[in-house]
């Protein structure tokens, strides 16, 4: 498995998938599964958006790409064993990634399920733990 870091591509509304050895992006989709992976909050990209109301990639997820998900880019289905949770991450107002009202902790390791949903007022990205 080719361990990745991953990203919401804000202008291409994607998932932005780099290799982490190479540092080059070598995939854009849709739906993408990690296993053994943890978030990832850069402080000094999320104080340069905090100080600049600029957007800037600094937090993304870190793992594994799993692909007993990632079938054909096809959207993940969730295992029937596993309650999928809604992870969320607001740069001006959180500080890492947060599960409802309460922070991911760092120390957290898990399969990560990220898919872009399609609505009525463009795409969104969507993260599940």
């Amino acid at each position: 498995m080719q361990k990745v870091r991953v990203y919401w591509n804000l202008h291409r509304k994607v998932w932005s998938v780099q290799d982490v050895k190479s540092g080059r992006v070598c995939d854009h989709l849709q739906h993408i599964s990690l296993t053994d992976a943890k978030f990832v909050v850069r402080k000094g990209g999320q104080k340069r958006v905090r100080e600049e109301g600029k957007k800037n990639v600094h937090a993304f997820a870190v793992g594994y790409v799993d692909d007993k998900y990632n079938v054909d880019n096809i959207r993940p289905r969730p295992i029937s064993d596993i309650d999928w949770q809604r992870v969320t991450y607001n740069p001006y107002k959180h500080d890492y990634f947060m599960l409802g009202e309460d922070a991911v902790s760092k120390d957290w390791i898990g399969t990560i399920h990220m898919e872009s949903m399609h609505h009525e007022h463009g795409v969104a990205s969507r993260v599940y733990i």
